[in-house]
């Protein structure tokens, strides 16, 4: 059953290496970033009222996800290999 988000990014420069995050956590950052995107000041003004508008339709989508991902066993979600990056977003 999964419960948690991984996500890693290696690169040339840099190595990112994020710990993993529950759903509820997620779903926190997603509210806050939807709250922040309104100080925004280089945001584009079309995609800032896309973004107010639906709110709420993002944050349903996003809570209908995270109860489907949670009947899931453990999986990788995205893995994306170059010759100078590495992403990696597992579900756990």
């Amino acid at each position: 059953m999964a419960k948690k988000i991984k996500i890693i990014i290696k690169t040339d420069e840099k190595n990112i290496n994020l710990p993993s995050i529950g759903f509820g956590v997620a779903m926190t950052f997603l509210r806050f970033g939807l709250w922040g995107s309104r100080f925004f000041k280089d945001m584009d003004p079309e995609a800032r009222t896309v973004l107010e508008q639906n709110k709420g339709l993002i944050l349903d989508s996003a809570k209908q996800l995270f109860k489907e991902l949670k009947t899931m066993d453990s999986f990788t979600l995205v893995e994306v290999k170059s010759s100078d990056s590495y992403i990696l977003i597992d579900i756990l």
